[in-house]
């Protein structure tokens, strides 16, 4: 190294100082550490408690019992094809009418539309139901006959143990006539409910005695929306009443869906040889 070189000033570095404001960052540290620890600790905290309130609702939820289910129309269905079906309906509803005897009311035959024409010809096939309207009131005309498909309707005959099916014991009164029409309310109410491709019913009543008054019911799916709906005992009693003992209400339910719906029948011939049921309302009062 030259002489100049080493006699150079040699300039040294002031020692280095703190930065200023770096003491009191480094005093801070500490605390503002703390801070934070305590922020995520509340954080921890808050999904501790958002996940416990999850769980616990999953608890609930799968504690929670299935909607109930919705309430069976009857407490019994008939089963099989829809002939077995109306068979079991006809016996079943029929061995529950009695008369104040004990004995039973009536019997219950069931079958496709059709009528005896007598001789060598036998059973001939009811192809329509001709329903003459309700004139008495005014709100409807003569000719205003409604034709129904008797291809869908299911008949029931009501027979007695007296002549010509009727019933032998006891007197006829309105009293049991209102029972009658309660059983034909049964009979069509389970036969449209449970064979699903019946669309009307007719229930002929037993005549009475002297032959006068042979009536029938006859009722339309359309004409029982409301009671097929909702279950059988909002519409008829669990107990069948004896004669004169219905209550009212149920009298009043009776009455309201079978009076209006009651008829005379006759028959006539169509021109391929069929039968046309034809029927003819029968006047309040009468």
């Amino acid at each position: 190294m030259s002489d100049d070189a080493a006699n150079s000033t040699v300039i040294e570095a002031e020692p280095a100082q703190p930065v200023s404001g770096a003491a009191s960052s480094a005093t801070t540290a500490g605390p503002r550490r703390g801070a934070y620890r305590k922020r995520f600790a509340f954080v921890y905290v808050a999904l501790a408690v958002i996940a416990g309130a999850a769980v616990g609702s999953a608890i609930v939820l799968l504690g929670k019992p299935d909607a109930a289910p919705a309430a069976k129309w009857s407490s019994w269905e008939p089963t099989g094809s829809r002939d077995a079906r109306a068979l079991q309906i006809a016996d079943k509803v029929a061995k529950t009418y009695r008369l104040s005897s004990g004995s039973q009311l009536a019997v219950a035959l069931v079958g496709p539309p059709q009528v005896s024409a007598g001789g060598d010809i036998g059973e001939v096939p009811v192809r329509a139901i001709a329903v003459r309207p309700d004139t008495s009131r005014g709100q409807a005309e003569p000719d205003d006959i409604a034709i129904v498909d008797a291809q869908n309707n299911m008949m029931f005959v009501l027979c007695g143990l007296g002549e010509a099916c009727s019933i032998a014991e006891g007197e006829a009164s309105a009293a049991r006539h209102a029972l009658l029409r309660r059983e034909a309310l049964e009979l069509s109410l389970y036969t449209l409910k449970y064979v699903p491709d019946v669309s009307s019913v007719t229930v002929f009543l037993p005549p009475r005695p002297d032959g006068q008054s042979a009536t029938s019911v006859f009722l339309e799916r359309k004409n029982l929306g409301d009671e097929l709906g909702k279950p059988l005992n909002r519409t008829l009693g669990t107990n069948v009443p004896q004669i004169g003992e219905i209550s009212k209400a149920e009298l009043e339910q009776v009455n309201r869906l079978t009076l209006t719906r009651l008829y005379e029948y006759e028959y006539t011939q169509a021109q391929d040889g069929s039968a046309i049921l034809i029927l003819s309302p029968v006047a309040l009062g009468a």
